[in-house]
């Protein structure tokens, strides 16, 4: 197991995904369990949930 920034798991799976990302979801800390084990799902839910965590409600 071991934790590393959002932006050098995409980066090292799925780097056209990239750009698609703001800095603060970029910049997220994840845990992975075994980077070698990950596919473009896995890393779509991963994304979605950053999304989730930084995404501030308009009259929140």
């Amino acid at each position: 197991m071991q934790t590393m920034k959002l932006s050098d798991l995409i980066l090292t799976i799925s780097p056209d995904l990239y750009d698609l990302l703001r800095k603060e979801e970029l910049e997220s800390e994840v845990i992975v369990h075994d980077i070698g084990s990950l596919n473009r799902e896995d890393i779509s839910e991963i994304i979605e949930q950053a999304i989730q965590h930084h995404h501030k409600a308009p009259y929140h």
